[in-house]
């Protein structure tokens, strides 16, 4: 992880910002936002410990030089957005989106589009070639969201226990 690496975003009165492990507690208001979504992955509402995870799970053969964890955050300095992203994963030149998670009240008007359209602009610049990522079946808002990206199926994986629940994920991806 690293605190340093960021990219431009083009929208006014946000910045992203670089987030490391004692960043967690700040995510843990964005988490209790997000509760609908956390609910659904885990079956239970969120505590400071699904904030902690979030820098320290990696995917297989990955470490924490490889995780990059993007923080957007308002005028006022509050986190209102999450994007974590692992690098050359599952294969060089690919980027995965472990998670991306918008305040639920600011959901809707197009930030998490202007957001991704940011990263992907970036990515590019950075030589990648390619994003995937994993959305829950029952994630039918999420599905949405990404097709409307340009994310196409490409695999189906599970069943993956998360909490106390049981999933079945869509794996999608788009070049760049």
């Amino acid at each position: 992880m690293d605190k340093n690496t960021t990219f431009p975003i083009s929208l006014c009165g946000y910045e992203i910002e670089g987030l490391i492990g004692i960043d967690a507690s700040r995510l843990v208001p964005l988490y209790q936002a997000c509760s609908d979504y956390v609910i659904l992955e885990t079956g239970q509402s969120p505590t400071a410990a699904n904030a902690k995870e979030e820098f320290e799970n990696f995917p297989p053969n990955r470490t924490e030089a490889d995780k990059f964890i993007f923080g957007l955050k308002a005028i006022d300095g509050a986190l209102v957005g999450l994007l974590p992203c692992d690098r050359d994963y599952p294969r060089t030149r690919c980027w995965w989106i472990a998670l991306l998670m918008i305040d639920k009240g600011l959901r809707g008007g197009g930030l998490g589009r202007v957001l991704c359209r940011d990263l992907f602009r970036w990515l590019k610049s950075q030589q990648v070639e390619r994003v995937e990522l994993g959305v829950f079946f029952e994630n039918e808002e999420a599905l949405r969201f990404w097709h409307g990206q340009g994310f196409e199926l490409m695999r189906t994986a599970g069943p993956v226990t998360v909490g106390a629940k049981r999933h079945m994920v869509q794996v999608l991806g788009r070049p760049l």
